[in-house]
Order: structure tokens, then sequence, then C-alpha cells
């Protein structure tokens, strides 16, 4: 997962946004997290403070995923 010196503003997305880019719902995203697949960048602190992702963490769970389900395949 990425370090805080690796993180680039343009890749830091919302949970809405996530979603978006990973093409999976925004609970999937939530998931993900509860099951330690992916970690937040920034966690959001406070009321209304969003949690940020990164886009090559989110690319990473989406590849880890694949592999999973290729080797289900098999």
């Amino acid at each position: 997962m990425s370090r805080i010196y690796d993180l680039y503003p343009r890749d830091l997305l919302d949970n809405k946004q996530a979603a978006e880019y990973a093409g999976v719902a925004t609970s999937t995203i939530r998931q993900w997290v509860h099951r330690g697949l992916l970690e937040p960048a920034l966690r959001g602190e406070g009321r209304g403070a969003p949690t940020l992702f990164n886009r090559p963490d989110l690319d990473e769970v989406k590849r880890i995923l694949a592999e999973r389900e290729a080797a289900r395949a098999a």
C-alpha cells in the first residue's frame, strides 16, 4: 500500500470516485477495506471529512482479485 510520500493529489479519490474508478459499488470499496484488501491513503478525521484512496492501490486490489478469479476458474 502507498506511503504518504508516494501520494499524488490527482490519484486521491473519495469513496464514490474510487468506486466509479474501480467499476464497483461504494459498498464494495467498504468491503475491501473491511477485508483488509484496501487501505485508505488518508482517513477522514471528523464529521464530513472524506476518506481518500490512492488510484494505484485500487489497481493493485483489482489485479489481485482478477488473479484469484483466474486461479479459481483454472
